[in-house]
């Protein structure tokens, strides 16, 4: 079997990422579920690389696609729109967290400038 360059370039670079993630999961820099996420995206990406007709054939036949490529380009796009949505998820909890923290750091300090002027 001829492999082409994507087929040695592509796992080298998913690779890359998985150490990358498991050292930012050891770092406590990444959640467990975030950097599994990762790390089953790019375990995908390596076996697309490495065996692409096998892999987009059987979701074809799982999903009941004619074309392989059709499975393969609907299936991306289904993953990027749930890590879009988890993304923005993920950023719409962080800006409720940093309003609360800005809140309290309001009243923390409005109770300072009380405290001062009854001095």
């Amino acid at each position: 079997m001829q492999l082409e360059i994507y087929q040695w370039l592509v796992p080298i670079i998913g690779l890359y990422y998985i150490v990358r993630t498991v050292r930012q999961l050891k770092a406590r820099k990444r959640s467990i579920q975030g950097a599994g996420i990762w790390l089953v995206f790019w375990s995908v990406i390596i076996v697309l690389a490495i065996i692409p007709n096998e892999f987009s054939y059987k979701i074809a036949g799982i999903l009941g696609f004619k074309n392989n490529v059709n499975a393969i380009i609907f299936v991306a796009l289904g993953l990027l729109f749930l890590f879009v949505f988890y993304l923005s998820t993920t950023i719409e909890r962080l800006e409720n967290q940093l309003t609360e923290l800005v809140r309290k750091i309001a009243i923390e300090q409005a109770k300072e400038e009380k405290e001062k002027q009854e001095q």
